[in-house]
């Protein structure tokens, strides 16, 4: 279930953060203490259109404190059902860049896929007329109904295929969809270079440079 009162931060691709300026536009804040939270609903009509390219959420990090203490939390020791991604250890990463070589790639393969029927129609050609043309044994009848069947299963193996990736470009695989997975790609890689700025005890860190 979606949480409605969640605030979260707007940022760009360079991980800039942003407030709403004096007619209600987006405008770059100085630093994320000065930069502006917004509702789940406010944040996507703020980001709305062709904004929504160059712009992203994350959520407002409400505990925030200076001092990190260790604790245990039972109650994710065991889950009743399971999914893909019920650990910390999610390879985000390796799934963005396996859905943009997808994007990127998805014209090659189905024009490969339409080379692969081409040659397989020809075999099934070539198949039917040598039935039609010559006289044989019920042993060659036998090798040449195995051949014809081995190539109408392939046939129909190719055919599902292109009728899948045809409907994955036709519902979601555009131009949009690439842009938004190598953004996302792009913010998380950036993520790995963020540097924590302390809010009082600016010594405490120091001292450990």
């Amino acid at each position: 279930m979606v949480d409605l009162d969640k605030m979260y931060f707007i940022v760009d691709m360079q991980g800039d953060f942003y407030k709403l300026g004096k007619r209600e536009g987006l405008v770059r804040a100085k630093s994320r203490e000065e930069a502006g939270m917004f509702t789940l609903f406010e944040a996507n009509r703020h980001m709305s259109g062709k904004k929504e390219q160059f712009y992203s959420m994350i959520p407002v990090e409400e505990d925030n404190v200076e001092e990190q203490t260790s604790y245990d939390a039972p109650e994710y020791d065991e889950v009743e059902k399971p999914t893909m991604f019920d650990t910390l250890h999610n390879n985000w990463e390796e799934m963005l860049s396996s859905l943009c070589y997808m994007s990127d790639h998805m014209d090659e393969y189905q024009n490969n896929l339409k080379e692969m029927l081409s040659e397989v129609d020809k075999e099934i050609c070539d198949i039917m007329h040598y039935l039609e043309f010559n006289e044989l044994s019920d042993k060659d009848m036998i090798k040449a109904s195995r051949m014809l069947q081995e190539r109408r299963r392939h046939r129909r193996e190719i055919k599902d295929e292109m009728e899948k990736t045809a409907l994955m470009k036709s519902t979601f695989l555009d131009g949009a969809f690439g842009i938004k997975v190598q953004q996302s790609l792009e913010f998380m890689e950036k993520m790995k270079q963020r540097q924590y700025t302390p809010r009082k005890l600016t010594e405490l860190f120091a001292a450990v440079s």
